[in-house]
């Protein structure tokens, strides 16, 4: 009985050993509690402001500002005492970054003055800066200079990191957005099995579209190129459009048509592109054979080259993808909508070379 109660005594002292280690500290115990309930009751006596910096523009075009603010708040110390922070895997396997959660908040501080930060996800993504309206005038400017001073180099140092997009359905909502993750697939022109003389022929093509800004507009016509590769499945089509990708320095935007709503929603995925882009969509004669409800003809012919294609497909490639040429409807495939056609057959002789090459390193034989 003697024992149990030392026992019992030891444990109780333990438990008040450890509470008062907590009142010590400084940031779980008495000292951060006061000076929270403090800020707080200071925050009565100031008016505050809330500016929103969304995804996307009024266009319904990226936000850049959006993606400079998003790269700051992730260097932000402060971000390690904010409420609920994810923790993601940076360019390299052992780079382990902080991104601030859903609905969190993250507080800074610029010329003395506070600011706070919100990630707000509520069908659409924004950040909310709240500040106090008496240094708004003083410190908004400065500190948005700062930002971007801040942030210049990474993005800049992150243009050369290919991006795919894909378009899928968030939180229940009706219309599709993109969704990307980093593109680094390993195809080029010099491993995709390719006849040597159209390989050669595609790339003075690309080439030729890069240094053509000028010629297009001389035109009237914007700078876009429309590309269709049929042939049956496994022929390399997906391959060659990671190919072209990689030769042009291009993000991938990989639409697909079943998930988009409807022709709104396919219009809204095009405004949301940006430049330097391969817009791909792949297996369109299936999708003309289901005849989808969601999307007509006319929908998709306004999708290739309409008002709005001609407005905001500025410095992008189109690419589509078929196994029967024939089954496509000849509207799509006149000359303006699809400016080149590639044909991937089943392997040939010289198909069969190339591979040979890549994958035995077989040269003659």
């Amino acid at each position: 009985m003697e024992l149990f109660f030392r026992l019992f005594c030891l444990i109780l002292i333990g438990i008040c050993f450890t509470w008062l280690l907590r009142i010590v500290l400084f940031r779980t115990g008495l000292i951060f509690l006061v000076k929270k309930w403090w800020r707080n009751l200071q925050d009565c006596f100031h008016v505050y402001q809330s500016l929103r910096i969304p995804e996307f523009n009024e266009s319904s075009q990226r936000n850049l500002l959006y993606w400079k603010v998003s790269a700051y708040l992730s260097s932000l110390s402060s971000l390690e005492d904010s409420d609920f922070t994810n923790l993601v895997t940076g360019k390299k396997p052992n780079d382990i970054l902080l991104r601030l959660d859903s609905n969190q908040t993250v507080v800074d501080e610029f010329l003395g003055a506070r600011l706070l930060w919100t990630n707000e996800e509520n069908g659409s993504r924004n950040f909310v800066l709240k500040i106090r309206r008496a240094d708004k005038r003083r410190i908004l400017r400065p500190y948005l200079q700062h930002i971007h001073a801040l942030t210049a180099d990474e993005i800049e140092h992150n243009k050369g990191d290919l991006r795919l997009f894909m378009n899928s359905k968030f939180n229940n909502q009706s219309h599709t957005r993109w969704k990307s993750i980093q593109f680094n697939h390993p195809s080029t022109f010099e491993s995709i099995s390719m006849e040597p003389d159209l390989k050669e022929k595609v790339k003075s093509d690309l080439e030729s579209f890069l240094k053509s800004k000028q010629y297009y507009h001389k035109l009237g016509r914007v700078w876009k190129r429309s590309y269709l590769l049929y042939g049956p499945s496994g022929t390399g089509k997906s391959s060659f459009v990671a190919a072209m990708a990689n030769f042009l320095s291009y993000d991938v935007y990989d639409i697909d048509l079943f998930k988009v709503s409807d022709e709104s929603d396919l219009k809204l995925l095009l405004l949301q592109t940006t430049s330097k882009s391969i817009i791909v969509v792949e297996d369109l004669d299936r999708f003309l054979i289901e005849k989808s409800p969601a999307l007509s003809l006319s929908a998709l012919l306004n999708f290739m080259d309409g008002i709005l294609t001609s407005c905001c497909a500025e410095e992008r490639m189109m690419v589509f993808t078929v196994n029967c040429k024939e089954q496509v409807d000849p509207a799509i495939l006149r000359p303006g909508r699809i400016d080149v056609h590639i044909h991937f057959p089943l392997c040939d002789f010289s198909a069969f070379k190339n591979l040979a090459i890549n994958y035995l390193g077989v040269k003659d034989h």
